[in-house]
C-alpha cells in the first residue's frame, strides 16, 4: 500500500513539474473570443470617501454591485472584435441606503483590436472604455515579463496615469487556463490646473489566454484630490477629498 502511494506521489510530482515547464512557455495575449461568445460578470466596488472642507470632515461609505453581460457580435477579417456589454442589474448603496443603478439596461457597443485597442465605441465615452481595457504587447510573454501603458486624461480624471503590467505566472481559474498579471497604476503628474491629484492602484488580473477573455480582476485603489474653491473676496478654501476603493469582478454562470 505504501509503495503504491509512493508511485502515485512520484507521478504527481512529475506531472506538476511538466505542467510548470509548459506554463513557462511564452504566450501571446490577445482578445480572440469566437462570434456568439457570451460571458456574464459580477462586479462589486466598495469604498469610503472623506471630504474635508472648512475644518469639517464628512465620511461617506459607498458600494456598487452590478451584473454585466458581454457578447461578441462579430469578428471582421482583420480579427477586430465587435461586442456589446449590457448592464443587466445593479444597485448603488450610499451610507447603507441602496438605490437601483441608473445605468441598468444600458448597452455599450465596442469595436476592439485583438491587442485591446478600442477602435470605436458607442454608449460610453471611448476614453472611459480605454481605461477598462488592457492593451497587450504584440509579442509572446513569459513569467517575469512586464510592459508599460498610459491612460490619457479625460473629463473624469484630468491627469495622465502610468500603468505597469507584470506577468506573475499561470493559473487555472473556473476551468480557464489563465495568465496572472499584476497591475500598478500611478499618476504621472499631480497638478491639473487648480486641482492636485495623486492616484495609486494595485491589482491582480486573470486573463484566459486560450479563450481570449477576462476571467477575474481585483483592484485596490486610493486617490487624494486637493482643490481650491473661490469663496469670494479673494478668499480661497482648500477642499481635501480622499477615496479608497476595492474592486472585484469575476465570471458568473
Amino acid at each position: 500500500m505504501l509503495k503504491r502511494f509512493a508511485v502515485i506521489a512520484s507521478v504527481l510530482v512529475l506531472l506538476s513539474v511538466a505542467l510548470a515547464a509548459t506554463a513557462q512557455e511564452p504566450v501571446l495575449l490577445q482578445y480572440n473570443p469566437a462570434p456568439g461568445t457570451t460571458v456574464k460578470y459580477q462586479m462589486n466596488i466598495r469604498g469610503t470617501t472623506v471630504v474635508t472642507a472648512m475644518q469639517k470632515a464628512q465620511k461617506t461609505d459607498l458600494e456598487t454591485n452590478m451584473k454585466l453581460e458581454q457578447k461578441v457580435t462579430g469578428v471582421d477579417k482583420q480579427g477586430n472584435i465587435e461586442m456589446t456589454t449590457t448592464i443587466q442589474e445593479g444597485t448603488i448603496t450610499v451610507n447603507n441606503t441602496p438605490t437601483p443603478l441608473p445605468a441598468i439596461g444600458q448597452i455599450i457597443r465596442v469595436k476592439m483590436a485583438k491587442d485591446g485597442e478600442v477602435i470605436e465605441s458607442e454608449g460610453m465615452d471611448q476614453g472611459n472604455f480605454n481605461q477598462m481595457q488592457i492593451k497587450f504587447p504584440q509579442k509572446p510573454l513569459k513569467t517575469g515579463d512586464s510592459w508599460d501603458s498610459n491612460i490619457q486624461p479625460n473629463p473624469q480624471l484630468p491627469i495622465p496615469l502610468n500603468v505597469k503590467y507584470t506577468v506573475l505566472g499561470f493559473e487555472t481559474v473556473d476551468g480557464y487556463e489563465c495568465v496572472k498579471l499584476q497591475s500598478n497604476v500611478s499618476s504621472e503628474q499631480g497638478q491639473a490646473g487648480s486641482i492636485n491629484l495623486n492616484v495609486k492602484a494595485t491589482g491582480k488580473i486573470w486573463f484566459a489566454y486560450k479563450a481570449g477573455i477576462m476571467v477575474k480582476n481585483e483592484v485596490t485603489s486610493s486617490m487624494i484630490m486637493v482643490m481650491e474653491s473661490d469663496m469670494g473676496g479673494g478668499k480661497k478654501e482648500k477642499i481635501d477629498t480622499r477615496m479608497n476603493l476595492t474592486l472585484k469582478m469575476g465570471i458568473v454562470k
